[in-house]
């Protein structure tokens, strides 16, 4: 494995789990502790928006390792699209809350811009060694070459000292490990009993293998579960990295503490390549079971095929019972090289969320709890809705797992399935007969999530299964509104089509119209009206669709609500007209459209006197005076504090539009 670059940014500090998604590496700043246990969880089940909004309120409240988490969410696009400037600004206030690791990803990210900030690279690598993680020498680079850590007598504190060393491991920075790759580090474990050898063996980085072998690291070290670097490197299908620790001599014949040997863990990761470097380092190998599990077996329930068949031609024999009498399920469903991660859980959880369904049938049949919750509250069944295969899901309902039993969040497996936009799992609990309204107390009704979200094959499938269609969240909005706001066609014809209400309104009297004409969606709209739609129907504070489009500066919108017969002398609770609206937007072709239409309104006053010219006055905004004043606009009328348009205009030194008002 190449060594990463700098442009890897703040993933320098992280290390990668198998789910996929970058989360502090143990012995890193980010611990966490309560507070940030919710995150974890929810990175656990793959909930990347749900984390992302917990560590926005904790960033929000001053959590240093918040911050910094939520910029590496917003650089690797966890929960939304990239965001550099957002990462940037988060790790700013991490590090200025004194989060050294966000100092050093922030010179990071300013020394690998386009182009490069190294100025600024230098004054956050400054900010990074006061607050004691002195990491790299001089300046930081962008040209791809690894990043020097500082020479050991100026790293600051012997823990300091380690997580460099660990970091150098993962990343395969073989200068620092150099540097750092002293005895003391070398014996260095973290809480989980993982030392330098173990991060290299799991990034495998075969260099930092290498060197760390060189300088004496034991390479049959095992962490508390009885994971050797060659098990994790098995796990992990890097056969570089295996091949490297059987030329060290790595005992091919270990187990760890649950029976699970070193080829096991080969079979585990469905690489051949792997299974054949362990197979050719001893004659036995093949023979070595758990009770009465193999690593034939390991494969089997894996679904590798390939990697079964060269098991079987090397004389390995599978050993498991059928998945309805299994009665020796390994209990720990291959949980050892992801320890911390899945930390508390019930072996039916972990299980759950595996691809095949094997391990699982078999804890249930030796009498495990469909109905069991992970440490956060979270039930089995809505661990697998979100994170496991369809069969698991309906296995566990088979078991007799309660689908209205909530999460932490108050929702039911079904909604958690539908926000997570799990559409074969959907059909799969639908086909079981869960009701597809899902709980009463569930924060949104399921038909209402998949509207917001835009997943139209599960809105399909609800609205097949008979979902109540005028069903509301807690703002008053109903699926077809949702569906209205975020201009999905495809969804809103759906929605009618299955008999929703085109007058049915929110708490604020806005109606599925309202917020497509609010949110610019031209062709919702005109849907909308085509399946009668009332044109004029105005929200609760008086704002007609068209005073929305108005509002929005959105000129097609206003231009097909023209067409359509929309009023336009209709005044807000305020006194505001749509012409005033679009003036305020600074929407020009919307006031041109207006105009063009009827321009009686053009010196209409709301409750504070204002007409659209004294608006434009206010708004510095010339091109749309200079509309209204060709259209008769009154220069002379004045607002509730006797200003006139060119008062206004002189008064914010807008002298060009002052003058013109003046001399009209």
């Amino acid at each position: 494995m190449a060594p990463r670059s700098p442009r890897c940014h703040a993933l320098l500090a992280l290390l990668v789990l198998p789910l996929g998604i970058a989360v502090a590496a143990p012995g890193a700043s980010v611990r966490g502790g309560d507070a940030l246990e919710p995150v974890k969880s929810a990175i656990r089940l793959k909930r990347f928006s749900e984390a992302a909004t917990d560590l926005q309120t904790l960033a929000a409240a001053g959590n240093a390792d918040a911050q910094y988490l939520l910029a590496i969410f917003y650089l690797n696009g966890l929960s939304g699209p990239k965001d550099s400037a957002q990462a940037r600004k988060w790790l700013e206030q991490a590090a200025n809350h004194g989060q050294a690791r966000a100092a050093y990803s922030l010179a990071n990210l300013l020394a690998s811009s386009d182009p490069p900030d190294r100025d600024g690279a230098d004054r956050w690598l400054a900010r990074a060694r006061e607050l004691g993680l002195s990491t790299v020498s001089g300046t930081l680079q962008n040209s791809g070459a690894p990043v020097q850590l500082l020479p050991a007598a100026q790293l600051t504190g012997p823990q300091t000292r380690l997580e460099g060393l660990w970091l150098a491991a993962e990343s395969g920075d073989i200068a620092s490990l150099k540097v750092l790759a002293d005895p003391a580090g070398i014996a260095g474990r973290d809480e989980f009993g993982r030392g330098a050898l173990a991060r290299a063996a799991q990034s495998g980085s075969v260099a930092a293998l290498e060197l760390l072998l060189a300088r004496g690291a034991p390479v049959d070290a095992a962490d508390l579960a009885g994971m050797t670097s060659l098990m994790l490197a098995a796990r992990q299908g890097d056969a570089d990295a295996v091949g490297a620790l059987l030329k060290a001599r790595a005992n091919v014949d270990a187990a760890d503490r649950n029976g699970n040997t070193v080829l096991m863990h080969a079979a585990a990761s469905g690489k051949v390549q792997v299974v054949e470097r362990v197979l050719a380092a001893g004659p036995n190998v093949a023979a070595r079971n758990v009770q009465d599990w193999s690593a034939l077996d390991f494969a089997e329930v894996g679904g590798f095929s390939e990697v079964a068949t060269r098991l079987r031609d090397k004389g390995a024999t599978a050993l498991r019972r059928t998945t309805a009498t299994t009665a020796s399920t390994p209990t720990s469903v291959q949980r050892a090289a992801q320890r911390d991660l899945y930390a508390g859980w019930p072996d039916v959880a972990v299980a759950a969320t595996r691809p095949t369904t094997a391990l699982l049938q078999g804890l249930l049949s030796r009498g495990a709890d469909a109905n069991a919750t992970i440490p956060d509250g979270t039930p089995v069944l809505t661990a697998a809705a979100i994170g496991g295969a369809p069969p698991a899901v309906e296995v566990l309902l088979g078991a007799g797992a309660q689908p209205t039993r909530a999460d932490r969040r108050g929702a039911s497996a079904l909604l958690a399935a539908v926000r997570a936009g799990r559409e074969d799992v959907v059909a799969g609990m639908l086909a079981h007969g869960v009701a597809p309204n899902g709980r009463p107390e569930d924060p949104e009704p399921p038909l209402v999530a998949a509207a917001r979200l835009n997943h139209v094959g599960i809105l399909r499938m609800l609205l097949t299964a008979r979902a109540p269609l005028e069903v509301r969240d807690q703002y008053g909005n109903s699926a077809l509104i949702l569906a209205a706001r975020s201009g999905n066609l495809e969804a809103l014809r759906l929605l009618l089509e299955a008999g929703a209400a085109p007058e049915g309104a929110d708490k604020g009297g806005r109606t599925a119209l309202w917020a497509a004409a609010r949110f610019g969606q031209t062709e919702a709209a005109r849907l909308l009206l085509e399946r009668g739609a009332s044109i004029d129907h105005p929200d609760g504070a008086g704002m007609s669709p068209l005073a929305a489009a108005c509002a929005a500066g959105s000129a097609p919108v206003v231009e097909l609500l023209l067409a359509k017969g929309a009023r336009t002398d209709t005044h807000t609770s305020s006194g505001d007209t749509p012409l005033l609206l679009a003036t305020a937007a600074r929407s020009l072709p919307a006031v041109d459209r207006l105009l063009g239409h009827d321009p009686s309104d053009k010196d209409a006053q709301n409750q504070f006197g204002d007409t659209a010219l004294i608006v434009s006055a206010r708004n510095g905004d010339q091109p749309i005076a200079q509309r209204l004043l060709r259209a008769g606009a009154s220069t002379l009328l004045r607002n509730n504090d006797r200003l006139s348009a060119a008062d206004i205009a002189g008064a914010r030194s807008f002298g060009a539009l002052a003058d013109l008002l003046k001399g009209s």
